[in-house]
């Protein structure tokens, strides 16, 4: 890797032991781009370590970078990959105004997450800077605890500040929706509680028998919401177990 005129030159050689499949090529990147990429795929790593994307399953995206140029674009990782080996170059650049592939990976093999349109409704809806969408055992399980049509509720748990304007004393509401068999067909039950306005301060929603997406302003928040929410799954899940 090196930086030339503000930009970096990426090159990468993968094969049994490196990425997603074999190859050796390079690309340009700008300085910004190239730590949100490095960023998404430490992360990816990290949330398959702690079981969330297992199985070639969920996804992320996250806001390119904070250059003018930059802040309509998003980074998504690839569908149906093993997304703890996901190198910087797999990844997509869409245009969150109107979906379309800006830029796609050079191994064309490579498809789009199919979760790329519900990202976008959250970019558009809550001003998602990034989200990440989890499998999680503890979200499956959890959603399980809420009633037909029903939020899930949180309360009494210090962990609830660690969500953006969260503090211990409120009573959070995690809307909780019905799965489907292809995600671009959950959009119609995401509108439906993104409508709400008692689920405003939610940053979360549960997809029953199947997961989450948790989003936040920027990577950094994603990271932290998701941490904070994935303590709360457990912590309800455990205290009704008891």
């Amino acid at each position: 890797m090196e930086e030339v005129g503000g930009r970096v030159i990426l090159k990468w050689t993968t094969g049994v032991e490196g990425g997603l499949m074999d190859s050796v090529g390079e690309v340009s990147f700008s300085v910004s781009e190239k730590e949100t990429r490095a960023l998404v795929c430490e992360f990816l790593a990290l949330f398959y370590n702690k079981g969330w994307i297992a199985g070639t399953g969920g996804g992320i995206c996250a806001r390119l970078g904070e250059l003018p140029e930059e802040r309509n674009l998003f980074l998504m990782a690839p569908t149906g990959v093993h997304k703890e080996r996901v190198l910087p170059p797999d990844l997509f650049v869409v245009d969150q105004q109107n979906g379309a592939i800006v830029r796609p990976p050079q191994n064309k093999q490579l498809r789009l997450s199919e979760c790329h349109s519900i990202f976008l409704e959250l970019i558009h809806q809550r001003g998602a800077g990034a989200v990440l969408h989890s499998h999680a055992l503890s979200a499956v399980m959890v959603s399980d605890l809420a009633q037909q049509g029903d939020p899930l509720v949180v309360s009494h748990l210090e962990m609830i500040k660690g969500l953006r304007g969260g503090t211990n004393q409120d009573r959070h509401l995690i809307p909780v929706i019905g799965n489907m068999p292809h995600e671009p067909e959950l959009l119609a039950g995401l509108r439906q509680v993104l409508d709400q306005p008692q689920y405003e301060k939610s940053y979360c929603i549960l997809v029953r028998d199947h997961g989450a997406y948790i989003w936040g302003k920027d990577i950094w928040e994603t990271k932290q919401h998701a941490e904070v929410y994935h303590f709360l799954f457990e912590a309800i899940f455990m205290r009704h177990e008891r």
